[in-house]
């Protein structure tokens, strides 16, 4: 749909390598910019490319899928009467991207207003992304709103920032994802990650890698 899997043959070597690596659970997450597409027109789109992926895995072992959205965010978003189908399916959560442009206290008033108003959890976006472009205090002030927040297992990979991710993982209780688009430059890699935290955190890494759960238990 966008810059994920280019075809049904990638999406569906990603789905066997996750199977592999024993995860039990992949979020679908195509991007969704309200400046450039109707909200209508996203989720009939998604909706043919996600009938498309069901029958190609008739008769396949996969993980259990859950349809959803990566929305970017954007100011009078809270209104949006659409909002909730772009939730992650069966669920009042709401992967939120943030700007990499300056966060401003409108961007935090439409976070909240996302909660008080519409009853719906706003999750953060792989966090990691921009602890380099915005302020110690801009980060402090999203981290203390106490909503759920994403780290890339990329973040990990690389000794660049990754104690910054780890402590997200442990004091903030920060969602591990693979946020994975294709087979080689962006594969799902949530095993080499896991293995990462494992050296670092011991015991405590199955605790941190358990935490996707709290949000999708059915």
């Amino acid at each position: 749909m966008d810059d994920g899997a280019p075809d049904i043959e990638t999406a569906l070597a990603m789905l066997d390598a996750e199977e592999k690596q024993g995860v039990n659970t992949v979020a679908l997450t195509p991007h969704f910019y309200r400046n450039r597409e109707h909200i209508s027109d996203f989720l009939a789109r998604r909706n043919r490319s996600w009938d498309k992926l069901k029958e190609n895995l008739e008769n396949k072992k996969h993980p259990q899928l859950i349809l959803a959205a990566e929305v970017a965010y954007v100011p009078g978003m809270a209104d949006w009467a659409e909002l909730e189908q772009l939730c992650y399916a069966g669920t009042k959560l709401l992967l939120v991207e943030p700007p990499m442009t300056l966060w401003n206290d409108e961007m935090f008033r439409q976070l909240y207003a996302i909660e008080g108003r519409r009853g719906i959890t706003p999750m953060i976006a792989h966090l990691d992304r921009y602890i380099r472009f915005q302020s110690k205090a801009r980060i402090e002030q999203l981290l203390e709103t106490g909503f759920p927040i994403q780290v890339s297992t990329a973040a990990l990979m690389q000794l660049c920032g990754r104690n910054r991710a780890i402590r997200l993982i442990t004091e903030y209780r920060a969602v591990l994802v693979s946020d994975c688009h294709n087979m080689d430059t962006r594969p799902p890699n949530l095993d080499e990650a896991a293995c990462v935290l494992k050296k670092k955190l011991g015991g405590n890494a199955e605790d941190a890698l358990q935490y996707a759960d709290e949000f999708f238990r059915w």
